[in-house]
């Protein structure tokens, strides 16, 4: 099997998965929170985020071969970010009243993972002058920073749980965004402007989940007991 022939068999799920993950992301987000909708189609969009989990450890491996470095290393690097925003996704709303689980062994691995990939994206983008590898990596190192500060400190209030949701669900949402930007929305529209196109994909995902962010911290961030 040829190196093109292998990234079409995996690509094949990948972008499937990825469309489904997009889709559902925004019927939960829609969608009243902590409804039995809301969480089916959040169960869903995780789902469909393991089958682009798994089939992207491949792809990028299969990039480095064809000597895409730079899109081998970050795929492998968002690889490791999203699988640390799924988790916490997920295991805050099933560890909601129990921190000790939620802040366990398995956050300290993957957020250790994430920000050593962090730190080796920043300085691939220090090396070749890559201001986008270098901003991105950054968020891995920051993402990593806040967990092991949340595992000291422990949670603030009896609301760490959906704060540590919502803030992972953005990322997830980042992630998957800037894939539909980077690859779908270039083969739906190829006419697009190239450079314009490439603004629109990274920053913009950005800059709403900065919106979201802020509007969701306002609205959850006020204290709460223990609970």
């Amino acid at each position: 099997m040829t190196i093109e022939s292998a990234l079409s068999v995996f690509a094949t799920p990948h972008i499937i998965a990825g469309a489904v993950a997009l889709l559902f992301f925004w019927l939960a987000a829609i969608s009243r929170k902590g409804s039995l909708f809301h969480r089916r189609c959040g169960q869903i969009y995780l789902i469909a985020m393991l089958i682009v989990i798994l089939s992207a450890v491949p792809l990028s491996a299969l990039l480095f071969l064809r000597g895409q470095l730079f899109a081998g290393l970050f795929m492998a690097y968002l690889v490791v970010l999203v699988s640390l925003t799924c988790r916490n996704s997920w295991r805050a709303v099933t560890f909601k009243r129990d921190f000790s689980r939620y802040a366990g062994a398995e956050l300290k691995m993957l957020a250790t993972a994430t920000g050593l990939a962090g730190l080796l994206v920043v300085g691939a983008g220090l090396k070749f002058t890559f201001p986008i590898l270098i901003g991105f990596g950054a968020v891995g190192i920051i993402l990593a920073w806040s967990s092991f500060r949340l595992v000291r400190n422990g949670p603030a209030d009896g609301r760490w749980w959906l704060r540590e949701h919502f803030g992972a669900m953005i990322g997830n949402g980042v992630a998957t965004h800037i894939a539909f930007l980077q690859i779908g929305l270039q083969r739906a529209l190829p006419a697009l402007d190239l450079g314009m196109l490439q603004n629109l994909a990274w920053f913009g995902p950005l800059a709403v989940a900065a919106i979201a962010g802020s509007w969701l911290s306002r609205r959850y961030g006020r204290p709460a007991g223990i609970q």
